[in-house]
């Protein structure tokens, strides 16, 4: 019995190691928190019972039934979390490599010391190695989630993996296959130091790595907002040169008048009617910059992506009801639209279609949602797999794709992009909430 409570003990570590694993993608469960959270609790205390019983009467080998728990465990991570998948592995990975530490040092203990004491200390040590990491997590959370949700180049994710799994294999590696091997000379020592450095340099590769995906996105941000300060500006000039137009034809107009009623007392009509006609060229030639909502930042975005498209022979028709304070930020917002128009913009050219039109619609609702909707021509094949499409140019298609799904999913919203036989359709809704 008391070897079964050790076991349950021992393979209950798998608890805080399960929180390491969810917390920091906790709000993009498809399953409620509330629900989720203490389902896996109650789930882990089951499962750790069964895993200490199956060791006890069947396996002597704790890492055998371990090893196919963590199967099942991952496939269920997967699952359950509306995240990249290769997100997910990089933390499950992480949190193995962590949880390796706590193992490791009792491998250790138990060459160090009397079998008679070492279960109490081998378990205190390995619970306390591993909620040390667990609150350098909890610590650490809100940068972690911001990493999870806006570190999104698929590259980076790609490869930084390794870093934990070889950290976990040097644990596995170190494992002593004679206890007396331990304790020979400085050996014991030795292994503390090392798995000092390894915990050390796992720790400052987080650090490291949030601050340069913190850089990177502080630097994408500070160019875009510096473009949609730039499309402001250019707006506000639009203004004032029309205010100033429309100033000088209100202050001409006096003087007009009075000359078209001289002509027309003289009954001189063809110079009445040059400058009646002259006088109307000017008043075409000054037209006020367009106004689609009240919300500035999409306001200017909007107007540059419409006059662009007049410039390329493509109509673009705005239908916007934005209030001025919505639920993202001007950043976001303008790295959805500018994405968006940008690639309708581009298939539309491409298409080439006689009274082609680009349809963009945007409306908040009473509760603050966001919806945003634009639908526009193409032609030549577009590639989809997975519901992804081909990051080419050439099919105004792809491009900004991913970066818009990050922005939806991080707002906890809803994307869908589809297409028909003519058309390609992008819809997006941001929640209040």
């Amino acid at each position: 019995m008391v070897n079964l409570i050790f076991y349950f003990l021992d393979y209950l570590i798998i608890l805080p190691a399960a929180f390491m694993c969810v917390l920091p993608v906790l709000s993009h469960s498809r399953i409620k928190p509330a629900i989720l959270l203490p389902s896996m609790s109650a789930g882990t205390v089951i499962f750790s019972f069964m895993l200490a019983f199956v060791r006890y009467k069947l396996v002597p080998n704790p890492n055998v039934p371990l090893a196919v728990f963590l199967v099942f465990a991952l496939l269920f991570f997967f699952f359950t979390f509306d995240v990249k998948i290769i997100k997910l592995w990089y933390i499950f990975i992480s949190v193995v490599s962590v949880m390796s530490f706590g193992g490791l040092a009792t491998f250790i203990i138990d060459a160090m010391l009397d079998h008679s004491i070492e279960l109490i200390i081998e378990l205190a040590v390995k619970w306390g190695v591993s909620l040390l990491f667990f609150l350098f997590e909890f610590l650490y959370l809100t940068k972690l989630r911001w990493l999870v949700d806006n570190e999104n180049i698929s590259t980076v994710w790609r490869f930084i993996w390794l870093i934990p799994m070889i950290i976990a294999a040097a644990n596995m590696l170190m494992i002593p296959e004679n206890n007396a091997n331990v304790r020979v000379g400085k050996v014991f020592q030795l292994y503390i130091i090392i798995e000092i450095l390894f915990a050390a340099f796992y720790v400052i590769f987080l650090i490291m790595l949030y601050r340069i995906a913190k850089a990177i996105n502080d630097k994408a941000e500070s160019e875009h907002n510096a473009q949609l300060l730039g499309l402001q500006a250019a707006q506000y000039d639009n203004l004032k040169k029309y205010l100033d137009t429309t100033s000088r034809l209100r202050h001409d107009f006096v003087y007009m008048a009075k000359t078209a009623q001289t002509l027309a007392a003289n009954g001189e009509t063809e110079q009445l009617r040059q400058l009646l006609s002259d006088y109307g060229s000017s008043i075409d030639a000054t037209s006020a910059p367009a106004f689609y909502c009240d919300n500035k930042a999409l306001n200017a975005i909007t107007d540059y992506y419409v006059n662009d498209a007049r410039r390329k022979g493509i109509k673009l028709t705005a239908k916007l009801n934005v209030a001025r304070d919505i639920v993202i930020s001007d950043y976001e917002l303008c790295s959805i639209v500018g994405n968006v128009l940008d690639n309708a913009v581009a298939a539309a050219e491409k298409a080439a279609e006689p009274n082609s039109e680009i349809l963009f619609v945007a409306d908040t609702k009473k509760n603050g949602d966001l919806y945003i909707a634009v639908s526009n021509p193409y032609s030549g094949e577009i590639k989809e797999k997975g519901g992804k499409f081909s990051s080419t140019k050439a099919g105004g298609h792809g491009i900004g794709l991913e970066s818009i799904r990050a922005i939806v999913r991080k707002n906890n919203g809803y994307c869908n992009f589809r297409y028909d036989k003519k058309k390609f359709y992008s819809e997006i809704m941001l929640r209040q909430g």
